[in-house]
């Protein structure tokens, strides 16, 4: 929960106080394009900082973060209640920092409570996204990709101002981080596919099978040794007395083979007579 408030003040701060540069400087009743290097750059940041698609990537960003090491559906429960907080968090410090500062005529709920109750009915969602980005398959991948997407989106149907000098170049900068996201997301998703999910017959799908003879045989589903031969046959690690195996010996023969030394294994195909036999 710490990190939750921590997360939402800071973007909350962050954002009031680049929206209050001009003012700070005396460059409140200035047109935007006439004001100083140090106006133009605090718009550029608060044009990022308090547009929606930010919070609402912040909000996913803590529900990601809370929902580590816990179960799926309290993960899920764990990181909307955390959207939640952190966007209500966010709203109460953004509108607190500007009476700070010797400007400010004092504290107006304007619309302050409004945007309570859309961080109460968003950041549930939002988190509960959040949290499902550590889902494997391809839930978690759609997941991670409402960020991005989102920013992208906001930049169609509610870019910057046109009056402002900053607006061209805050688009580009949407456009390109939400591209280099979705890159990230996807790579980072086609990297996470274990071998075995990439070719059938891998190590990853294998069956461990006891032959008769107290060796062990690996077979691949629909699949053979070399030469159509039947399963692929693996000598036992030690002598097999022709007696019954205990329990324990049992399943630490089972469990024995490919996760031992592949060094020490000598694999031969059992030909078809022998299979017979």
């Amino acid at each position: 929960m710490a990190t939750t408030l921590v997360v939402g003040a800071t973007l909350g701060a962050a954002a009031a106080v680049v929206n209050s540069v001009p003012l700070l400087l005396g460059e409140g009743g200035r047109a935007r394009a006439d004001r100083s290097a140090w106006s133009q750059t605090a718009e550029f940041a608060s044009l990022i900082l308090d547009s929606g698609w930010a919070w609402a990537a912040m909000a996913v960003a803590v529900g990601w973060l809370v929902s580590g090491g816990l179960r799926p559906v309290v993960g899920v429960l764990a990181g909307a209640l955390a959207g939640c907080v952190a966007l209500i968090d966010a709203t109460i410090v953004y509108d607190a920092v500007p009476m700070l500062f010797p400007f400010h005529q004092g504290f107006a709920w304007g619309q302050t409570p409004f945007w309570l109750v859309a961080s109460l009915v968003l950041g549930l969602p939002l988190g509960a996204v959040g949290a499902t980005i550590r889902r494997p398959g391809l839930i978690g991948v759609l997941a991670a990709l409402v960020a991005p997407i989102g920013a992208a989106l906001n930049m169609v149907v509610l870019p910057p101002p046109a009056e402002s000098p900053v607006a061209e170049p805050v688009v580009l900068t949407v456009w390109a981080a939400a591209a280099a996201a979705t890159v990230l997301v996807l790579v980072f998703a086609v990297c996470a596919r274990r071998p075995g999910d990439r070719n059938s017959g891998t190590v990853r799908s294998i069956r461990p099978l006891r032959t008769d003879s107290g060796s062990h045989a690996w077979e691949p589903p629909g699949r053979t040794g070399p030469d159509g031969a039947g399963p692929i046959e693996l000598p036992s690690r030690r002598p097999h007395s022709g007696g019954a195996l205990s329990d324990a010996e049992g399943a630490a023969e089972n469990n024995w083979g490919l996760t031992g030394n592949l060094g020490r294994i000598h694999c031969r195909a059992r030909s078809k007579k022998a299979v017979s036999d």
